[in-house]
């Protein structure tokens, strides 16, 4: 004779599982019926106007920027739909800034042959159910990848792709914004890293103060900590010049590297800015040297309404590996944003 033993925790939990499925179900029928409802609706739409007016063929920019507006659309209220489902009734009316943006990188350098490759960035927004924290999901690491401002300027080599997810907690402290990142990097075995900074920017109308601390952990270094503390000086209206300082140090390699140098930047207009920058790189491996310097030009298109924009980049860097004789290479960032 076989006895089922279960407790009322056991079954409180299956019956959570039963709600959390009818919920699901009934989520992704309302997704369908309005979605081909909509389409019913515009076809509809269509056959009233037919008699009215001729159809008009839609040119490319338009059928960009319609297929564009109908992708961001779909997100946001995707994740309305979940942020509803998990709150249950609206607690607020704040605006989603869901945001997904797909960059394409070409680089090419003179000793080396040509490489592409493309990152996702996907970071849904819940307002009714987050106050500080936002959820990020990528298939790079982006909490490594924005410690080197050189990456911000004219990003040499590829991004490592390393596909995870990041839970970002935030929280003003006074003028100090800090923030707790945890990642899980989606690799067989799974791994987790975490990372505390804290940041600020002390600013008048022709100076800006920006320092910043990062305490991190990860399986590949070890605990670590990164700071900066740059300078930015508007010269003239359209010309503004940045000072670097920041370094990092890694515990497991005990290894602290440094970036030095500035960047000149000149806006041309409303869709066109340009970038000159040098750059100082140097490390304590096995004493404090330096390891290379680069210097490039780098020039930022605004192609259309903030949707899609380019970058392209030239440098010229001068490595201990190669004895410092110059490397020139070439970069093409295409980024579209939804």
């Amino acid at each position: 004779m076989r006895v089922l033993f279960q407790s009322k925790s056991f079954a409180i939990f299956k019956k959570k599982i039963k709600q959390l499925r009818l919920g699901l179900a009934v989520l992704f029928v309302a997704l369908f019926v309005a979605f081909f409802s909509q389409k019913i609706m515009a076809y509809s739409l269509i056959d009233d106007s037919i008699e009215e007016s001729a159809p008009t063929e839609k040119t490319f920019e338009q059928q960009f920027l319609d297929s564009n507006t109908a992708i961001s659309r779909w997100l946001v209220s995707f994740t309305d739909g979940i942020d509803l489902f998990l709150v249950g009734p609206q607690l607020k009316s704040a605006r989603n800034d869901t945001r997904a943006t797909i960059q394409n990188s070409t680089f090419t350098t003179q000793n080396g042959s040509p490489g592409n490759q493309t990152a996702i960035s996907f970071s849904p927004r819940l307002p009714n159910l987050e106050q500080y924290w936002n959820l990020k999901f990528t298939s790079y690491d982006d909490q490594t990848d924005n410690r080197a401002s050189e990456n911000n300027l004219a990003r040499q080599a590829p991004r490592e792709t390393n596909y995870g997810a990041t839970i970002g907690l935030f929280k003003s402290i006074g003028k100090v914004r800090a923030k707790f990142q945890p990642r899980i990097e989606l690799q067989n075995p799974l791994k987790i890293s975490h990372s505390l900074a804290f940041e600020t920017v002390l600013s008048n109308d022709n100076f800006q103060i920006n320092p910043k601390l990062d305490f991190f952990v990860n399986a590949t270094t070890g605990a670590g900590v990164f700071q900066a503390l740059n300078f930015n000086f508007k010269l003239i209206e359209t010309v503004s010049l940045t000072l670097i300082n920041e370094g990092t140090y890694e515990e497991k390699t005990y290894k602290y590297s440094a970036t030095n140098g500035f960047s000149l930047g000149k806006s041309i207009s409303e869709t066109d800015a340009l970038a000159y920058s040098l750059l100082f790189f140097s490390n304590n491996n096995a004493q404090y040297h330096l390891e290379s310097y680069s210097t490039s030009i780098s020039w930022y298109h605004l192609i259309y309404k903030k949707i899609l924009d380019l970058q392209l980049s030239t440098h010229l860097s001068f490595g201990r590996e190669w004895n410092f004789i110059g490397q020139a290479g070439l970069s093409l960032q295409l980024t579209l944003h939804y």
